[in-house]
């Protein structure tokens, strides 16, 4: 295996175990080897290698569907973004998109200051309507 080669190899694995351990619902253990096979459609060899960074070159599929199984984004395998950073954006998208407001702040991106100022205001009288925090930045 070329130096190349085992970097990548490393990299892959650090994602993958970085992913087992930190990507699965909160109320449950990780998610072993043979569920994710069964969610991927992927060997549990095939995986184990790219935990272990024995596979140094899995297909670019084989990488999307591992990251689409884990809800992150697939550039995770070559970002050179701290992980934990990549993972907060993508919740941070999931819980707006869910939350339905995904619309409200891209609606809002092309107001100038006195406009985005005011639908800060309008949003405040509203929290505030149902009895909740005028401050808070998550519900």
């Amino acid at each position: 295996m070329t130096e190349a080669a085992r970097d990548g190899a490393a990299r892959i694995a650090a994602v993958f175990n970085y992913l087992l351990e930190h990507r699965h619902p909160a109320d449950r253990k990780p998610y072993s080897i043979p569920e994710i096979a069964a969610g991927t459609g992927y060997s549990e060899s095939t995986l184990k290698g790219m935990k272990s960074g024995a596979n140094d070159n899995p297909k670019v599929q084989t990488l999307l569907d591992v990251a689409r199984f884990f809800d992150v984004p697939p550039d995770i395998w070559v970002s050179s973004k701290p992980l934990d950073e990549i993972l907060a954006d993508r919740d941070l998208h999931n819980a707006m998109r869910d939350a339905g407001i995904e619309s409200i702040a891209l609606r809002s991106k092309d107001l100038n200051p006195a406009n985005r100022k005011l639908v800060a205001d309008m949003i405040t009288v509203a929290r505030k309507s149902q009895g909740l925090d005028a401050e808070s930045e998550s519900s």
